[in-house]
């Protein structure tokens, strides 16, 4: 299975792969013919009692070795192509396999789990798999030369010599297996470590809080002491395996002296003959070698590539079909009908939302409230595809998402997440994410909507200016203008505020709210409400609880007869407290 997943991406590069095996054949012939010079030259040099064949036989060898060395560069630089071409595809396909994982996929997996198994297990592969398997051919062809080589010189001392061939082939596998075992649960140290990296810098802020950097690097040195100590015991297998196969080899190089010599004595076999063969011994002993660990890392290496075919192999919850419209311009009109959804690996009893039937008209603003995991946010995932459905269906302008391509449905919806994410480059390029082609003005037009442009201006370098990794250097307050900024860029018809004001201050929301108003003029908008002043303003609030649309109304229309609405009032917004009791003395 993994080695039909490396062929896979080696086909491709077949030209390449056939130059690198008949370099390597060369090499092979070449470094095999030496013994048999020298042995022809010490039966001439006995025939004719004259060592002046051994000028011939020096620049015969000569040249042998310089046209070895040049195929061997040859097969060098070829192999080494294959390898990083091979992986480069490889990680390329994994990135882009996860570009279309449904959002539940990216809650299952670990962070640092996928960044290990995307670069550290693909060098992995690349290291011990595609270079060690024509290293390991070049091994291979190098010991069936020496065998057919020996049993053309003469058959009885070959077989001798082939009596330690069953064991060391046994060793290898049992080492193998073992190596590959380990190797899987060195890799997945290797992950744990890069979750805790990840996790010191998401959280240095909270760890120095807590006054908890000694905690941290106690639990990175206990996982760090982990996949040491299992690559230490990787090692020592490696170590310990070449030693035993090249003792095999050398102690049947030991009975073929021992025979050899006979064999001379009694005129079967010549003096030149048993040099050649025992050249031809010596040479095999450190090919028998390599070839054990080379076998040894690459049962490694498979153990990374089963990792990596895991993670290919994970499917995508929201596909698109193969006869899939393109949404043109729509009108905005978005239909829930009698929608449920619970996530793929949850219980059948765990449902998000629960028959949610939900209209909203072209240009409408709706305003989402209800307690925490009352299904406000799986709601408004599920129109731009993030989900499907368990039950029901979504539909824009009366046309059922799913039968949409995926890439024409998310251009026309403006998204502001709630938690905003920066990309590494400038401002501008932040902003334009959504619109790479956008110009500068259309940039500087979409952050004046957001309210951004004043702070923008005065950052060193402007629009232009470079921030850091996920925009640590921004207030709270500036990122989330920056991330609306990006959502009103490429106009979409609908825009989402998933908790978008939450980390604005009262007077940067004042100047957004102003802003946002002629911004959302022929818009849908869904918000997901947790100020005041944004409840206010929509034409629409949808209360949820417990997964349904319990009541929809005005702000002031739920305060009166919907007692968690007013709750939430209370909690949420302690200046409608006063209003609220006066509403229920006037009953």
């Amino acid at each position: 299975m993994e080695l039909r997943l490396i062929w896979h991406y080696l086909r491709p590069y077949r030209l390449h792969m056939l130059g690198a095996f008949l370099s390597l054949a060369m090499v092979t012939v070449a470094y095999l013919s030496i013994p048999g010079l020298v042995g022809a030259s010490v039966n001439e040099i006995i025939r004719t009692g004259s060592f002046r064949v051994l000028d011939r036989a020096a620049l015969i060898i000569l040249g042998v070795i310089v046209t070895r060395g040049v195929f061997l560069y040859v097969q060098s630089y070829l192999t080494s192509f294959l390898g990083h071409r091979t992986i480069a595809d490889l990680r390329q396909d994994l990135f882009a396999r996860m570009q279309h994982w449904s959002m539940d996929r990216f809650a299952i997996w670990q962070t640092g789990d996928a960044i290990s198994r995307t670069l550290q297990d693909t060098q992995v592969v690349d290291r011990l798999l595609v270079t060690g398997l024509v290293n390991l051919l070049a091994t291979t062809l190098t010991l069936a030369g020496i065998i057919v080589a020996l049993f053309v010189l003469q058959w009885r001392l070959a077989l001798l010599a082939a009596l330690v061939i069953p064991i060391a082939v046994l060793v290898a596998r049992l080492y193998g297996r073992e190596v590959q075992r380990m190797a899987r649960r060195a890799q997945g140290h290797v992950a744990g470590l890069a979750s805790v990296v990840r996790e010191a810098f998401a959280g240095a802020l909270v760890i120095r809080a807590f006054a908890q950097e000694e905690q941290v690097i106690e639990r990175f040195a206990e996982e760090n002491q982990r996949a040491t100590a299992i690559s230490v015991r990787i090692g020592r297998l490696l170590a310990s395996q070449e030693p035993i196969v090249s003792f095999l080899a050398a102690l049947a190089a030991v009975a073929v002296l021992w025979g050899g010599g006979r064999m001379v004595a009694s005129g079967a076999l010549s003096p030149g003959g048993l040099v050649s063969f025992l050249a031809y011994m010596a040479i095999a002993v450190d090919p028998a070698g390599i070839m054990a660990r080379r076998y040894g890392e690459l049962r490694q290496a498979l153990g990374a590539l089963q990792r990596i075919r895991h993670m290919l192999e994970v499917g995508t919850d929201v596909p698109e079909a193969a006869d899939a419209l393109t949404l043109q311009r729509v009108t905005g009109r978005i239909t829930y009908e009698q929608v449920s959804f619970r996530y793929p690996d949850a219980p059948e009893s765990d449902w998000v939302l629960r028959d949610v039937s939900l209209e909203i008209a072209p240009g409408e603003r709706v305003a989402l409230v209800g307690l925490s995991g009352a299904g406000k946010t799986t709601l408004v995932h599920l129109l731009p595809r993030f989900y499907d459905p368990t039950a029901g269906s979504v539909a824009i302008d009366g046309i059922d998402i799913r039968r949409v391509r995926l890439r024409s449905l998310r251009r026309q919806i403006g998204f502001v997440p709630q938690e905003t994410m920066l990309f590494r480059g400038t401002v501008r390029e932040n902003i334009a994410f959504a619109k790479p082609n956008a110009s500068p003005a259309e940039v500087e037009a979409a952050a004046r909507l957001a309210n951004a442009h004043g702070f923008i201006s005065a950052l060193p370098q402007g629009y232009d200016t470079l921030l850091a990794e996920d925009g640590t250097t921004l207030s709270g307050g500036q990122r989330q203008r920056l991330a609306i900024a990006r959502a009103l860029l490429h106009d979409p018809r609908i825009l989402i505020l998933d908790e978008a004001t939450s980390s604005l201050d009262s007077e940067s929301e004042a100047l957004f709210q102003e802003a946002l108003e002629r911004a959302v003029q022929g818009r849908t908008t869904i918000t997901i409400a947790h100020r005041l002043s944004t409840v206010r303003q929509a034409q629409r609030i949808a209360v949820l609880h417990e997964g349904r649309v319990i009541d929809e109304g005005r702000h002031e229309d739920l305060l009166h007869r919907n007692p968690l609405y007013a709750r939430l009032a209370r909690l949420q917004w302690p200046e409608v407290t006063d209003l609220s009791a006066g509403v229920q003395a006037g009953t």
